[in-house]
């Protein structure tokens, strides 16, 4: 039966399931102090300057509403209102003013320079091109003159990238007759005589447009809705706007998305959106929430209704969330609208703590209020449950059990770094699979396909080559030296510093790594879920010190075979029921077919990485060298290929890892990808406070999947994460005790005092991994691990090339190897700092620099090479 077969009737055979949790998307609301005015203001500036929340400006009827014969009046007071949330804070009035009335104009905040920008709007005779850049401080407030618009705009909308502003739209005059297809950016870092609006291009085929919704996220910049003019339709000349779009600022391009459309509960379909606070706002990585909006044909058809503020419904409340992955539009809650608070229109949102103030606005046609109110979005936290506690206790306590099993038999290091030979070769293959795959890759391959596309696939395909390399020509220096770690092979081809050197990169590489593994994994399943970061450390960290350090590495080994089943196992399960909840594996083809979702990035006649593509041929040269150095250089993998009886078992361990590698790969890029068709099909379903799209996994497991299940997935993500970390402790103890206790430091005469010794080594290395990881975890320190990973890291293509150098030369001598390692770290370092090579490269740069360089000067070193052993 076809693989896609299979997968349909697994996915059919799932409809026994319960429905779906209903959507989240909590937000949390509260007040401030109400503006001190009679009526409150629509289209006033508003922003945060000085830890303090301004309010100027406006429109409002103070003397009657119009259909009474009222007036509209526009205002230039200036409201301020310090320490926003504190107990006892009020209003202050300040004696300063706008330098004229204005109202509808177009409010950004800009935290990094903690100022204002204002621009634009009008009164009752015109409309204005001013801006000003703004800020408050000890009561007073300042305005700096920016450059006018080029054009005069009332009710346009705009959004900063950066220092960046931007801004679209808007009414040129009072006329009513025509909005503009106006879009400029003004760089706010360039130098002020040089500060000058941008003309770019307008969305080719859009109508100019007023009170849309502007955003910005992911260094894009977003236009939402609004209103054309000069209609016939309704007595204010506007016709309501469906569409949305995207412009590119790296590319220069607009990018059209899914039309507006998201189901009221109160009103059913709605398929326009205008006059909503703008700019929205950013959730999470992926989501802009919009706070309700006045597109009036989504609930009443008759003018009379629009035109009579005593008889309006009120504008709508739902909070509308574009998810900017899956490019669909879903109700995540509603604005409060009973107890003084409402839905209000035409006002802008101001970012504040992680959320919003919304103050002031329209609440009915000719209706304003005072309320300040204020929103929060929560990230959604789902209980574990009993039944999940009990199946991921039982996983980890037989995963203890594993070690002490084995612990009867470490007699020796020989025992306790190489198995005394007795792993079967298809437990060392799965072993090396799931060493290679940490809880990080875990959750990032589906994560990157969720994202982005599968295109990364492709460096899965160079372990058809990497493999037979490996097994044809490192493999047997390996295994007829009788090595116990891949650095003593070194020795002797090279010399003690080019064994020492290496060692050494890969221990201070490797307890970085415990950490980031430790640590990663935690902060996402807790992001999602109600268990606390620093248990999971712990725990994990824990019970992998225990099994490692009483098991050795047979512990680890037969760890690792059992935990890659229950990865394999666990990603097969929710890949069956991501497409179970889309719609079908037929549905899901469609949706991956459609939306560029397989190869989508990939161009194999590029070498341009700024427009999004990568080039085919980078990916597979860069991941070529990337796969090779680990399977050649690494002792947590190098390792593996001396815990079997011989070469031939050996051999066939790397074909597993191979097979493995290439086909349960697909598997985490497919899972990627159903969940993005879930997602598309369901967009309320997810959280848009999600901090990372890493933590997509452990949501849809915890979200969606029944208890019992779920537990079994998240046992596959500690799986994941054991697997990797004890791999790490056995191979470094391995490191040090052979290539510097045993080798450097004398210690090699006693064989207990040596084994005392690699249990030591594991338990601190573990230990500094845990106190690490809930460091990064306090502190937010990630970036300081990160720096540390990539400084190490600089080593790994020089760690490649010496033994690419010292398997493929015979001319290689030690002075060639140290000079070629030099030369790897600083090219590395230099594609880094001062290139525009994909990233992916830096390694290739290393690994080429070393071999080059290395060959170089071995040959005009009159020194003679070491004849290279096992020949």
């Amino acid at each position: 039966m076809k693989p896609r077969s299979i997968l349909s009737l697994a996915a059919a055979a799932l409809t026994f399931l319960p429905p779906l949790p209903s959507p989240g998307g909590a937000v949390d609301w509260s007040t401030l102090p109400p503006l001190p005015d009679d009526h409150g203001f629509a289209g006033p500036y508003a922003g945060m300057s000085g830890g303090a929340l301004v309010v100027a400006g406006g429109a409002n009827f103070p003397d009657g509403l119009p259909w009474d014969g009222g007036t509209k009046v526009w205002h230039d007071r200036v409201f301020a209102l310090e320490n926003p949330g504190a107990d006892g804070s009020a209003w202050r009035v300040l004696e300063q003013r706008l330098p004229h009335p204005v109202g509808y104009g177009v409010s950004i905040t800009l935290p990094e320079r903690d100022a204002m920008i204002w621009i634009g709007g009008n009164d009752a005779a015109q409309c204005f091109a001013d801006a000003w850049e703004v800020t408050y401080r000890d009561g007073s407030i300042a305005f700096t003159d920016l450059p006018p618009l080029p054009l005069p705009a009332a009710m346009a909308c705009g959004a900063a990238i950066g220092n960046t502003i931007y801004v679209a739209g808007g009414a040129p005059d009072n006329t009513n007759d025509r909005a503009l297809k106006q879009f400029v950016r003004l760089d706010l870092s360039a130098p002020k005589a040089e500060q000058k609006w941008e003309p770019l291009p307008w969305p080719d085929g859009a109508a100019g447009r007023i009170l849309a919704v502007a955003g910005a996220l992911g260094g894009k910049f977003y236009l939402i809705g609004g209103a054309d003019l000069g209609s016939d339709d309704w007595p204010d000349k506007r016709a309501y706007l469906s569409d949305a779009w995207r412009f590119d600022p790296a590319a220069a391009a607009w990018e059209r998305l899914a039309d507006i459309r998201y189901e009221d509960p109160a009103r059913g379909a709605v398929t326009q959106l205008a006059a909503a606070p703008t700019p929205a706002l950013p959730a999470g990585q992926s989501h802009l929430l919009i706070f309700g909006g006045g597109a009036y044909r989504a609930f009443t058809e008759d003018p009379a209704v629009k035109d009579r503020g005593v008889d309006h419904p009120g504008f709508p409340p739902p909070i509308v969330a574009y998810h900017a992955i899956t490019d669909s539009w879903a109700v995540q809650g509603a604005m409060p609208t009973g107890g003084g608070a409402f839905a209000p229109v035409t006002t802008p949102l101001v970012p504040w703590n992680g959320g919003a103030v919304i103050p002031s606005g329209e609440i009915k046609p000719g209706i304003r209020t005072t309320a300040a109110i204020v929103a929060n979005p929560q990230p959604l936290r789902t209980g574990f449950g009993a039944l999940n506690w009990v199946i991921l206790a039982a996983y980890l306590l037989g995963m203890v059990g594993v070690g002490f099993w084995f612990a009867r038999r470490e007699k020796s290091t020989d025992d306790y770094f190489r198995g005394g030979g007795r792993v079967p070769w298809p437990v060392a293959g799965l072993s090396i699979f799931a060493t290679m795959l940490s809880a990080i890759t875990f959750m990032s391959i589906p994560a990157k396909s969720y994202a982005d596309d599968c295109a990364t696939y492709i460096g899965q395909l160079t372990m058809l080559a990497v493999v037979p390399l490996v097994i044809f020509f490192y493999l047997p220096y390996f295994r007829r030296l009788n090595i116990t770690t891949a650095y003593e092979y070194l020795e002797q081809r090279f010399s003690v510093e080019a064994r020492t050197f290496a060692s050494a990169s890969f221990i201070l590489f490797h307890l970085g790594r415990v950490a980031i593994v430790l640590f990663l994994p935690a902060i996402a399943l807790a992001q999602v879920s109600e268990l606390n970061v620093y248990a999971c450390i712990i725990v994990i960290g824990l019970l992998c010190i225990l099994y490692t350090a009483v098991g050795g590495i047979e512990a680890v080994v037969w760890t690792d075979a059992v935990q890659a089943v229950v990865l394999l196992g666990g990603a097969a399960l929710c890949l069956a029921l991501a497409v179970h909840g889309a719609g079908g594996i037929g549905e899901v083809w469609s949706v991956a077919r459609d939306n560029h979702k397989l190869l989508g990035s990939l161009d194999w006649a590029s070498l341009d990485v700024e427009k999004g593509t990568r080039s085919g041929f980078v990916l597979l040269i860069a991941f070529f060298v990337l796969t090779l150095i680990p399977y050649t250089s690494g002792q947590d993998v190098v390792q593996r290929y001396v815990t079997v009886k011989d070469e031939a078992a050996a051999r066939r361990s790397l074909w597993t890892t191979m097979v493995m590698s290439v086909f349960g790969s697909m598997l985490f890029f497919g899972l990627g990808v159903a969940l993005y068709a879930f997602y598309k099909a369901n967009p309320a379903n997810l959280d848009p406070a999600m901090a990372q799209n890493d933590g997509i996994l452990p949501f849809f497991v915890l979200r969606q999947l029944p208890a019992g299940v779920s537990g079994i997935i998240i046992a596959a993500i500690f799986a994941a994460a054991q697997s990797t970390i004890s791999s790490s402790l056995n191979s470094v103890a391995a490191a040090w005790v052979t290539d510097f206790h045993k080798r450097l430091l004398g210690g090699g005469s006693d064989e207990h005092r040596s084994l005392a010794v690699a249990r030591i080594v594991v338990v601190l290395l573990g230990l500094f991994g845990i106190g690490a990881a809930c460091w990064i975890a306090a502190s937010g320190a990630k970036q300081v691990f990160d720096q540390y990973q990539y400084v190490i890291g600089l080593t790994a293509g020089s760690l490649g090339g010496l033994f690419a150098l010292g398997v493929f030369t015979k001319r290689a001598n030690a002075t060639g190897a140290i000079a070629g390692a030099a030369a790897g770290i600083l090219a590395a370092f230099s594609a880094k700092q001062f290139s525009t090579l994909d990233g992916y490269l830096y390694g290739v740069c290393g690994f080429g620099a070393c071999v080059l360089v290395g060959y170089l000067v071995s040959l005009a070193d009159p020194n003679p090479a070491k004849t290279p052993p096992a020949e």
